[in-house]
This record gives C-alpha cells, sequence and structure tokens, in this order.
C-alpha cells in the first residue's frame, strides 16, 4: 500500500508543528494557559495527520483493488494542503466551536474513488473502506510502542517518576532537567497520536451515515436494502450532526474506555 502514496517528502512539513513548540516551549512552561494553548496547536496536528493518513489509505487500498481515481488526480499524497477541505476543515468546525456546539468536529477533503472500476465486489469495496479505521490503529500501535521507549528513555536518564495518563487535555507533569522542551513534545505528540488514533477508528466503525462502516453494512447487505440505504445516505451529515448533539453515538464511548483502562494498566507496570 504503501508504494502508491505520492511525495513522500510532504511527510517533513508535518514535523514544522513540532520543532516550532520545543523552540516556545521554555518561554510558556511556566504559563499554564499559554502550555495549554502549545498542547492545543499540537493535538491538532496529529488529529488533521491521522484524518490525512486515513484518506491516503482509502485511496491507496482503492488503488490496489483496481481504482486508480485517487492516484491519478494526485490525491495520494502526505502534503496536508491537498487534503484541506474549506468546509469540512475549516468552516464547519470554527463555526461548531463559536457557537458552542456540545461537539465540535470536521473532515478533510475525502479522496474520490470509482467503484465501477473495482475488480472484485463487495471484497474490494469493503477493504478499501476498512483501510481508513485499520491505518489508525497502526498509528495508535506505533504511537503505544514509541511510548512506551521513550518512557524507558526518560525513566533511564531523568530517572524522576512520571504520573502517566491518558486524558489529552491535562498536560504530563515534567520535573526540571535537560531537554525538557523535546521531552514534552515527544510525550505530548505520542499521547495525542495513541488516543485520537483509537478515537477515529472506533468512530468511523461505527454502522451510520456517512461513517466508514455504513459503507461497509452497505456492500454487505442484498441489492433492495443497499438502495434504500443509498436514500438515507444524502442526509448523512445532517444525521450525523443530529446524533452528535443527541449522544445517539455513545457507544463507542464503552469501547474506548476499556481499552484506555488497559492501556493504562499497561502503561505503569511497563514503566511504573
Amino acid at each position: 500500500m504503501l508504494k502508491q502514496i505520492q511525495n513522500k517528502k510532504a511527510l517533513l512539513m508535518w514535523l514544522i508543528v513540532p520543532a516550532l513548540a520545543i523552540l516556545i516551549h521554555p518561554y510558556v512552561k511556566a504559563n499554564a494557559e499559554h502550555l495549554k494553548w502549545l498542547s492545543t496547536a499540537l493535538m491538532l496536528s496529529v488529529l488533521f495527520f491521522s484524518v490525512v493518513v486515513h484518506e491516503l489509505a482509502h485511496g491507496a487500498a482503492a488503488a490496489i483493488g483496481g481504482d486508480t481515481t485517487a492516484l491519478n488526480a494526485g490525491r495520494l499524497s502526505f502534503n496536508p494542503i491537498r487534503h484541506v477541505s474549506v468546509v469540512g476543515s475549516i468552516i464547519v468546525p470554527l463555526a461548531l466551536y463559536l457557537f458552542k456546539f456540545s461537539v465540535v468536529f470536521g473532515w478533510a477533503k475525502p479522496v474520490p474513488f470509482n467503484p465501477v472500476n473495482l475488480r472484485r465486489h463487495p471484497r474490494d469495496q469493503v477493504f478499501l473502506t476498512l483501510a481508513g479505521p485499520l491505518s489508525n490503529f497502526v498509528l495508535a500501535y506505533l504511537g503505544f510502542t514509541l511510548f512506551l521507549i521513550i518512557g524507558f528513555l526518560f525513566n533511564l536518564f531523568v530517572q524522576t517518576p512520571i504520573n502517566y495518563h491518558w486524558d489529552i487535555f491535562t498536560p504530563l507533569n515534567f520535573p526540571d532537567g535537560p531537554y525538557l522542551a523535546v521531552w514534552f513534545v515527544l510525550f505530548q505528540v505520542l499521547r495525542f497520536s495513541i488516543v485520537i488514533n483509537i478515537g477515529l477508528g472506533l468512530f468511523n466503525l461505527i454502522p451510520f451515515p456517512p461513517l466508514d462502516g455504513f459503507w461497509v453494512l452497505k456492500a454487505l447487505l442484498p441489492g433492495k436494502v443497499a438502495a434504500f440505504l443509498g436514500k438515507i445516505q444524502i442526509y448523512g451529515i445532517i444525521l450525523l450532526f443530529v446524533a452528535l448533539h443527541f449522544k445517539l453515538l455513545s457507544v463507542i464511548l464503552y469501547p474506548f474506555v476499556t481499552i484506555f483502562g488497559l492501556l493504562q494498566m499497561f502503561t505503569q507496570a511497563c514503566l511504573g
């Protein structure tokens, strides 16, 4: 799948925010409010990167299945500019935040695909649909592995225990010491990567329009039922707004809380 990705050098662009955070951290570490804004910038960067990888996985899986629409359009790129949706990435989340909506969310520009070009139905369509959530779970796994390695190195060189937790809105407390800014950014980015990608993966598996789980369900159901769901699908974003506002999709919280309870125990066992 990675062979389908174009312009891999654009990955370097994603290092800009962490690098700036390392430079800024010494000037804001004493101010809790400023430190919160720095963490928020890192979190948004990780969030958008995770969404971009999610969309790239869809496009790469489609190319493997025989549909090169996204590949030919130059959309299989790590360049964030190619994935910004004016409505979904800027206007909607900003409006939800300003109007204090109960949930703030957005989306990247979906990669285009043509199901007619796929070699086998429904296998290839299910494969390309599941590729998005699976890519998020892979990122979460890699993030957690690196988190344990970085935690081990921190304990080895700094020798001061940290109270590890998974509340991404509360930064970890670090003792004063050398390279504090680097440790801070590494731990924050990895924590965000783990929490955000597990959340994205689980959320997108819900069989609700326009989420990936809905497309899997539609691909596997008989033709008449799928046609009926197709009529509902055009109202998907409106239905999603309503469902999120009234917390109708809170079923995701149960596996989410369970997973992070296990991660907390495993982290404490490994890092103390």
